[in-house]
Order: structure tokens, then C-alpha cells, then sequence
């Protein structure tokens, strides 16, 4: 019998974002496994209903939207309804919550059905600052956290700091985000007349991202350096799109700033290959999906060292690291590209060689064993009852 799992993530594409990004990743992932996969999600609309459940097949996979106007605290008792509901039509085997947030709702409906079954909580994006930093949320996390059968994380630093509230050790592992390889014979990354200078970053500009001090870095490199600021990607904070608007025009850099606002996925990777550097300057991370993705293509890396970066990069070979908040360590680091062809060559092959270990099929196997572990685990607890 396929097992059937219940994977609940309040993002999923058609979304925008990475934790929307990698939950389609893990559920595609697991459908390939032969699971019978089903998404519950949350899809905000004025146009329909709130509370109603669409449900729809995409590629292979059972996808269940919740309409809601927006997402507010009630969200998750709708999400756990719709779980309960879900679970007495397919009588799910094992949940998932993928973003803490997401887990909640799983850990609702698991309490309330007759036989308690596996749970996993991933911590995604800014899970652990929530948890640190915000005493609304907390309480609710750490109990996340102590009744959930397994806990994952894309790196180990966030682990960390959660066992410092809760102890998740023996019941926690690492399965960082994995990327797909360039097609073989595809051109990966080259410097060209049409890239020499271009600086920027792709994806989500949530507040983490710090793009205002990308733009402070990009404004102090020499002007006979620069071949233009590429910020492709879309704002989630009006107040920190507004900073980074009144920055660029301090720096008088209008003229030298390309926005592209949202983008399909498909022109991701257009974007990535218009750089001469990537940047990922975040206050934090997890593991950002645009940074691997630049570095598949072999786009030379510099990041600040937090995080997943700062475990997975390896200065000087796969990129370059530097502390977060140093406008002037920032710069310079991006400037030692620009002066250096033969960095810059040695630089995008590391990357490229870093996101071949970061393999779908690593990602794939992991997510597997887990999950086979975490069945079996279940499926001897229902039979000593």
C-alpha cells in the first residue's frame, strides 16, 4: 500500500520564493519515491470564498489550496480543519510541516485523530529568529519543537540554536537544498563585455536580505569598475524597498540600477548569468536557493558568513566571505573580482564544484531514508497498542 503523506506549507508555488520553491522540490521529490503526496496549502484571494479547499492534481502531486483573504493567526485552525478533513478521506500515514508555521496545524490534527502518527518539522527561512526574537510565536515553537518525531534544517547553525530551548539531538539531521545541474553541453557562466561590472542579487528582498547594504557597497566601488546593479526579484516590505530607493538616490545610481520586479523561474537563471558577481550580503540565512543556483551556473560568489554560507562556503576557493554589516569588507571583496580575471575564473569553478555536491539525488536519498525510518517507526508504535 502507498503510504500517503500530508505535506502542509503555507507556501507553494504558484508563489513566489524559496521556502515555496524547495517545498515543490521535497514533494516532487517524494513522489518520485512512490508516496502518494498531498500539498495542503494556502492560497490568498479576494475572489473566492475564504475557507474553501481547491483541491487539483499537479504533476503527480495532490495539491490542496485553502482560500484565504490573507494569512493571519486564524489561518492555522483553517489549515488543521482542512487537514482533518483531508485525513479522514486518505488516512495520512506521516505529516510534514515545512516552515515551522506550517507544522502547527499537522501537530493539531495529529493530536486530535485516534492514533498518533509521525511528524517531521523542517525549519525553514526565518524560523529560528521567530523563535529567538519574537515571544508571540514562541510558545508555540518550542512546542513544535518538543512533540515533533524529527527535526530538520538546511544547516547545522540553526540546530544549534535551537537545542539551546529544546534538546532535538538524536532526533535531528541536516538535508541542505539541493540544485539541479546546468543540461549537459549548456554554457555555464562567462565573462563577457555584457556582464564585466554587473553586480546584483536575485530572488525574494525580504528584510534579511539587507539589500540597502548591497547598494552602500555597490556605491563605494570605483566608478571605472562598475557595469551596473542588477536587483532582480520583488520587495516584501514596502519600508525596505523605500530605503533602498532613497539610497540609490543618494548615491545618485539611477541610471546604473536595473529592477526587474517578479519574474518567472525560467528567467532566473537569465538573471544569474547577466552577473559578473553574485551577491547574497543577508543578516542571516538557511540556505538560499538563488545562491546555489548561481553557483550551478558557475557565477563567481561573495556572501556574507552566516549561517548555511558561512558552513558551506569555503573562502578564497567557492567564494568569498565576509562579516555581515561591513560596507567596506563588502566592497572589497566584490572589487578583488572585478580587478581579477583569473579569481574570477577560479572562483566559478568552486562554486560549480560545490553545488555538484548538492545534488538533487543526495537531497532525494535523504528525504527517503528519513522518511522510511520515520514509517517504519510509526508503523511498530501502532502495533504495540
Amino acid at each position: 500500500m502507498t503510504p500517503a503523506i500530508c505535506l502542509c506549507s503555507t507556501m507553494y508555488p504558484p508563489t513566489l520564493g524559496g521556502v515555496a520553491g524547495a517545498a515543490q522540490r521535497l514533494a516532487k521529490m517524494l513522489r518520485d519515491l512512490n508516496f502518494a503526496v498531498h500539498v495542503v496549502t494556502v492560497q490568498e484571494s479576494d475572489a473566492r470564498p475564504a475557507g474553501g479547499l481547491c483541491s487539483i492534481m499537479e504533476d503527480g502531486i495532490a495539491v490542496h489550496r485553502l482560500t484565504q483573504s490573507a494569512i493571519s493567526n486564524s489561518t492555522k485552525f483553517a489549515l488543521r480543519d482542512a487537514i482533518l478533513e483531508l485525513d479522514a478521506k486518505y488516512s495520512f500515514q506521516l505529516f510534514h510541516g515545512f516552515f515551522l508555521p506550517s507544522a502547527e496545524p499537522c501537530l493539531m490534527a495529529n493530536e486530535a485523530g485516534t492514533a498518533r502518527r509521525p511528524m517531521i518539522a523542517s525549519i525553514r527561512g526565518n524560523d529560528v529568529i521567530t523563535l529567538k526574537d519574537h515571544p508571540f510565536h514562541r510558545t508555540g515553537i518550542l512546542e513544535i519543537l518538543q512533540k515533533a518525531d524529527w527535526v530538520t534544517s538546511v544547516n547545522q547553525c540553526y540546530l544549534d540554536l535551537v537545542e539551546q530551548d529544546v534538546t532535538v539531538s538524536g532526533r535531528a539531521s541536516v538535508i541542505r537544498n539541493s540544485v539541479v545541474p546546468i543540461a549537459a553541453g549548456a554554457q555555464g557562466w562567462q565573462l563577457a563585455q555584457s556582464n564585466r561590472g554587473v553586480v546584483g542579487m536575485v530572488g525574494e528582498f525580504r528584510k534579511v536580505k539587507d539589500v540597502p547594504l548591497l547598494v552602500r557597497a555597490y556605491a563605494s566601488i570605483p566608478p571605472d569598475l562598475r557595469g551596473g546593479l542588477m536587483l532582480a526579484g520583488f520587495f516584501t516590505d514596502q519600508v525596505e524597498e523605500e530605503w533602498t530607493n532613497a539610497l540609490i538616490d543618494r548615491f545618485d545610481l539611477e541610471a546604473e540600477v536595473t529592477r526587474t520586479g517578479r519574474f518567472s523561474p525560467q528567467s532566473a537563471l537569465d538573471h544569474l548569468q547577466a552577473l559578473h558577481v553574485y551577491v547574497q550580503c543577508s543578516a542571516f540565512e538557511g540556505m538560499p536557493n538563488a545562491l546555489i543556483e548561481a553557483a550551478s551556473l558557475g557565477v563567481p560568489l561573495v556572501a556574507t558568513a552566516v549561517g548555511g554560507m558561512a558552513e558551506l562556503l569555503r573562502d578564497g576557493e567557492t567564494g568569498l566571505l565576509v562579516p555581515h554589516g561591513d560596507t567596506a569588507a563588502l566592497t572589497a571583496a566584490i572589487c578583488r573580482i572585478l580587478c581579477d580575471d583569473a579569481l574570477a575564473r577560479k572562483l566559478s569553478a568552486g562554486s560549480r564544484s560545490l553545488a555538484a555536491q548538492l545534488s538533487p539525488q543526495v537531497e532525494r536519498s535523504e528525504w527517503g531514508a528519513l522518511y522510511d525510518h520515520l514509517l517504519d517507526q510509526g508503523s511498530r508504535r501502532a502495533r504495540s497498542l
